[in-house]
């Protein structure tokens, strides 16, 4: 059964698509060669923005609504997820679901007015799930039913953090909307951790913001993340990091290059197979 795993934050800029997309290329690099369900990873972008799609399958990002992510999550009852899963375009074991800007802006309009609006991405989801080793969730830059969703359907969240006062601060309402989720839906939804991103340590206000995290959040500070210009490249190339930085000759459960990016995200993977125990 698959091990889902949201991206969250609900403020915007902070790395989240770079994590989805990275998070779960990593992982279908690691599992490449495992055979069925354990080798298989799917990408489900709940942003309207696309972005996550368009860096894992281009052109996935803009399907008619009909057979798009938000068909599943406002028709009732809801197309077969099975027939819209599509292959990513760099890893032949990572899936996405497509999706169209439009449709999801109008999705999160409607879902407020729909039953169980809350469990919509869970229950499409149930279905393939014995399907996958894990599923990566991107989700949007604010609160609202499509963030709910995605939080819902978690087993795991990964905090992506801006290590700065703003980036801070703006955890407080994620952490009030996680716990709403634990009290209603899901008592042992888990924060895998807080993920510091764009991190440039020559700073002295991101070194002691840093050390806030460590001691708000002992135990829960994930691998840092260095601010990068291939992580920018490989986004405005289509591509997730290491696709776009490849080591000269991959061998088996290679997923780091000389590149840091590529370094720092392979860490990631492992601390996450590692902490779900896949």
């Amino acid at each position: 059964m698959a091990v889902t795993i949201t991206i969250a934050n609900e403020k915007g800029g902070v790395g989240k698509t770079t994590t989805a997309v990275n998070l779960a290329a990593g992982l279908a690099l690691y599992l490449r060669d495992r055979e069925g369900a354990d080798g298989r990873v799917l990408m489900v972008d709940m942003d309207p923005q696309g972005h996550a799609l368009l860096s894992s399958a281009y052109g996935q990002h803009d399907v008619p609504a009909s057979e798009s992510l938000s068909a599943l999550l406002v028709e009732s009852p809801p197309p077969s997820i099975q027939r819209m899963i599509k292959p990513s375009d760099h890893h032949p074991n990572l899936y996405v679901l497509p999706s169209n800007r439009n449709a999801m802006v109008e999705a999160a309009r409607l879902m407020p007015t729909l039953m169980a609006n809350e469990t919509r991405l869970t229950n499409v989801l149930r279905a393939v799930q014995p399907q996958f080793a894990f599923i990566v969730v991107d989700t949007p830059p604010n609160t609202g039913d499509l963030l709910v969703n995605a939080l819902v359907a978690a087993d795991h969240i990964i905090i992506p953090v801006e290590p700065s006062y703003l980036g801070v601060s703006g955890l407080r309402e994620l952490q009030m909307s996680i716990e709403q989720v634990r009290l209603h839906f899901k008592p042992e939804l888990n924060i895998l951790g807080y993920l510091p991103t764009l991190c440039e340590e020559q700073r002295i206000e991101v070194r002691e913001i840093l050390e806030q995290l460590e001691q708000r959040y002992p135990h829960q500070i994930l691998p840092l993340i260095h601010k990068a210009s291939d992580l920018a490249y490989a986004h405005s190339s289509h591509m997730d990091v290491f696709t776009y930085k490849p080591p000269r000759q991959r061998m088996a459960g290679q997923l780091a290059s000389s590149s840091r990016a590529t370094q720092e995200y392979a860490l990631l993977v492992e601390t996450v197979i590692e902490r779900t125990g896949k």
